[in-house]
């Protein structure tokens, strides 16, 4: 009620865990009358959709990559993640979600050099940020490369002639 439905009104579907209060009656009633599909997922056997399904690879690996980066920090930054989310292109949408849902691409902070007249904790945060972002950057193209890479062993290069 928070966080969604204030901002966006009732949704036509939730995709959520298997947990005593998301399975009660009550709430499968009060969604049934609401006109919203419940979409029950597991951890391990999350068939819903394959949007979430996706959606879920992805953020574990781009968490996998943050966790790696930084095991004892990385919490600091999962703010970024949704960030990420939000802001990433998907291929279904053509655009990010935040530019379907706002109708604009996000602001970002831009400032490349604080160490001039900017207080000492700013140009602290900066070169964190420069850090971290330099860290993922790097972790996400190690686990984009082994995707491919998995995904190039099942393939093989077919041509066909016009009929086949």
């Amino acid at each position: 009620m928070t966080n969604i439905y204030m901002y966006h009104g009732l949704p036509h579907a939730l995709v959520f865990d298997r947990g005593r209060i998301f399975t009660s009656k009550l709430w499968r009633e009060l969604f049934r009358q609401a006109g919203t599909e419940l979409c029950m997922s597991s951890a391990y056997h999350p068939q819903t959709d394959g949007t979430t399904e996706r959606v879920d690879q992805c953020l574990e690996s781009y968490l996998r990559c943050f966790v790696h980066a930084c095991p004892h920090r990385w919490f600091q930054w999962l703010h970024q993640a949704e960030f990420w989310y939000n802001t990433f292109k998907h291929s279904t949408l053509g655009a990010s979600p935040f530019e379907t849902l706002y109708g604009h691409p996000p602001r970002h902070f831009g400032i490349v050099d604080a160490s001039g007249t900017a207080p000492s904790d700013l140009v602290d945060w900066m070169h964190e940020r420069a850090l971290m972002t330099a860290l993922l950057k790097q972790q996400l193209e190690r686990a984009r490369q082994r995707m491919k890479d998995l995904a190039d062993k099942h393939r093989s290069e077919c041509s066909f002639a016009v009929g086949d």
